[in-house]
Formats: structure tokens, C-alpha cells, sequence
């Protein structure tokens, strides 16, 4: 069981009172309509209400700020205090659930598939946010079981183990393996997924990605640059992929370019992504552009193009998924869709403690908008093919 959701948080610092007494500078009126603007945009996504991020971010104060007001901490100047709880009830942020520093009711699992995906440990902070307002931590759990029959199955005695420990409930970061067995196991505890796929709506509460617009616009990108032979590596090894392909296809038939919306199996991992970067590149027909079904994916394509002598982007754009700190690094400095993970994990966590508190009802889900972060791997339109290729002299 790792516990790298109960690390240091400075956004959760207790002593951050440089920030409050920053936050305090008197500009009520500008507060006043940032909350608004942050209502009237909880209302066009069909929010019921908002959640703690929201309350800090209408009022342009850290999380830690926020909590710290809504508990009456003394460091907290007493009109800041007022300005958040007025901030809290216009986004109809639940007091009723607020507890006090030193409470802590019970733990959250996060359940993953593997801790090699940096866009976890994104979502894992915005959970924590969340989370401590009700007192409540998270723990991350690893759920993938390696089997000589089976090439991927999810342990289930670690989920059971949990039940018998006693935590509150489960978060669940993308689609798991043996999904049946895993709300088996899960027994009455409630379960929310994360980014998972459509395929769990109605039988969990979900908080999804909402993959139609990610690869939309990435695709709206690549088109704007020029390029009209766009690939795509993905569509295997989970629902969420093949879902993130589809997608990628019905952008390319928006263009009137369905007959060159090639997708190349690939799953989530670097090395099947240089894989099919490499097949791309020593087709017939090799694209000007490639989307990937996320970052790792993407890093193991421009592998592919740098064995293959391709420049990056003149001769060979390509795009990620979930803008993560490989995206962002100055190594690949990779166009991504940023999945807007301190709302998906914010929202999610806020789902799991009303379900904690006794909230009945049908199953929820909600589909977050993302946006497009360009970076140099997508920085240029194409070549010509007679030129695309980089000529390497040997003498």
C-alpha cells in the first residue's frame, strides 16, 4: 500500500498565514464577481454545488486559506473568514460536512492500475484538498496482480483487506481490470471512478474525462497547422482507449478526413508507443502528425522518430493526453489535453464523502471539459513529403 497521498502539501499548509494575510487586501468588489463568474460557471456544468478548489479559486486564495476560514482558525483575519463562508454558501459548498483540524473520520482508498502514471499523483492532491475538509486522507493502492494464466487481473484480497480495515470508501483512477470482481469486493462501500470510461456510467458514480472534446481539439489543432494525414496510437488495452480512438476518428470525419484517420494499436505504455511510432514511420504512407492516447504513449512515438531520423515538429508532429509533468518537461516539451485534474479529482472526492454522509439516489456522472496545451512538438505544419525525412550524410 503506498501512502504518497498523505505526503507534505504546501497547498495544505496549516501556517500559511503570509497567504491569508495576502489574500485579506480589500478588493471585496472584485471577490464578490470572481464568486459570481465561478457560480454562474457551476451552473453551466450542471454542478449542484461547489467544492472546496472552488471556493478558494473564486476568492483567489489557496485551498489551505479557504479551509482554514471555514474552521474559524484564529490566524485568519475575521473578515477573510466572512468573505470565504459568504464564498462557501453562494456556491452551495457543504458546511454541514466540515470538521475540525484534528478529526479524522475515517481513510479513502485511491485504487490504481499501476504507480507509473505521473498524471496519479495530480489527481491525488486535488483529492486530498478535498478530502481534508471532512478529515478525511487517502491512501494509494496499487491494484494490479500479474498472474501466469491471465496477462493483466486485479487484486481483490488487497480491496478486501481494505473492507476489513475499515476505510470509507473507494476512489478509482481509470477502468480496473475484472470490473465485476472489483465492486464485488469493494462490498457496500461506495466507489467512484475516475477518468474511467462510459461503459461504467449507471453502474458507479463517475467523473470522466470528456474524451470527444480532448481529441477534438487536438485534432482542430494539427488541421489548423496544415496537417491532413493525422494518426493515432491507441484504442487498445482498456475501454478508455478505445474510446479516446473513436473519438480521434469522428474529429477526423468532422474535417471530411475519415479516410485518412489511421489508428495504429496502442495501449498506455512508452515502450508499445515507440513500437507503433516505429511502424508509422516505416510505412508506405507515413502521417504528418500523430495524437496519442496519452503522454507516456507520446514520449515512446518521439523515441520512434528520433531513431527514425525525424525532426520534431517540422518533419513529424505529435500530441499526448492528460498534460503531465512529461509534457511539461523541457525534454519533450510535448503538446497535450490538460483533463483539468484538480476538478476531476476535486469532484470525485466531493461524490465519494456524499455517498459517505448517506446521499441515496441514482448513480451520477459528470464529464469534465478539457483544454489544449501547444508546445514545440506541434510548433510547425508539414513538409513536403520530398523533405519530411531528415538526411543523415555517412561517410
Amino acid at each position: 500500500m503506498s501512502s504518497d497521498a498523505t505526503s507534505s502539501d504546501s497547498s495544505l499548509d496549516p501556517h500559511n498565514d503570509a497567504a491569508a494575510a495576502q489574500a485579506d487586501d480589500g478588493s471585496t468588489g472584485q471577490m464578490v464577481e470572481d464568486v459570481e463568474s465561478t457560480a454562474a460557471e457551476l451552473d453551466a456544468d450542471g454542478a449542484s454545488r461547489g467544492t472546496l478548489r472552488d471556493v478558494a479559486n473564486s476568492l483567489g486564495i489557496s485551498s489551505a486559506v479557504a479551509l482554514r476560514a471555514l474552521r474559524g482558525a484564529d490566524e485568519i483575519k475575521p473578515r477573510m473568514v466572512e468573505r470565504v463562508r459568504e464564498a462557501a454558501e453562494r456556491l452551495h459548498f457543504p458546511l454541514e460536512e466540515l470538521s475540525g483540524e484534528t478529526e479524522h473520520r475515517g481513510v479513502v482508498a485511491v485504487l490504481v492500475n499501476t504507480m507509473r502514471n505521473t498524471w496519479i499523483s495530480d489527481l491525488v492532491r486535488s483529492i486530498r484538498i478535498e478530502l481534508a475538509a471532512t478529515g478525511r486522507t487517502a491512501v494509494v493502492v496499487p491494484t494490479r496482480r500479474r498472474l501466469p494464466e491471465y496477462p493483466v487481473a486485479v487484486d481483490t484480497d488487497a480491496i478486501e483487506n481494505l473492507v476489513h480495515l475499515g476505510v470509507d470508501g473507494f476512489l478509482m483512477v481509470s477502468d480496473l481490470a475484472d470490473m465485476d470482481e472489483v465492486l464485488e469486493a469493494t462490498g457496500n462501500r461506495p466507489l467512484v471512478g475516475i477518468g474511467c470510461s462510459k461503459e461504467l456510467v449507471g453502474r458507479i458514480d463517475t467523473v470522466r474525462i470528456d474524451d470527444e472534446v480532448g481529441q477534438g481539439l487536438l485534432v482542430d489543432h494539427l488541421v489548423s497547422l496544415g496537417h491532413r494525414e493525422i494518426a493515432h496510437v491507441g484504442g487498445v488495452g482498456a475501454a478508455v482507449a478505445r474510446e479516446r480512438a473513436d473519438a480521434f476518428r469522428a474529429a477526423m470525419a468532422r474535417h471530411g478526413l475519415a479516410d485518412s484517420a489511421r489508428v495504429e494499436p496502442g495501449d498506455f505504455t512508452e515502450q508499445v508507443g515507440q513500437t507503433a511510432g516505429s511502424m508509422l514511420l516505416r510505412g508506405s504512407q507515413v502521417p504528418t502528425a500523430v495524437t496519442c492516447a496519452n503522454d507516456v504513449t507520446a514520449v515512446g512515438v518521439l523515441s520512434a522518430a528520433r531513431e527514425a531520423g525525424y525532426d520534431v515538429p517540422e518533419a513529424f508532429a505529435v500530441a499526448g493526453y492528460g498534460n503531465t509533468s512529461l509534457a511539461s518537461s523541457g525534454v519533450a516539451e510535448l503538446t497535450s489535453v490538460d483533463p483539468n485534474s484538480e476538478r476531476l479529482g476535486a469532484l470525485a472526492a466531493q461524490m465519494l464523502v456524499d455517498r459517505v454522509s448517506g446521499h441515496e439516489g441514482p448513480f451520477r456522472d459528470v464529464a469534465v471539459a478539457p483544454s489544449l496545451v501547444a508546445r514545440r512538438t506541434t510548433a510547425a505544419g508539414p513538409r513536403p513529403e520530398t523533405t519530411r525525412r531528415k538526411r543523415i550524410s555517412v561517410d
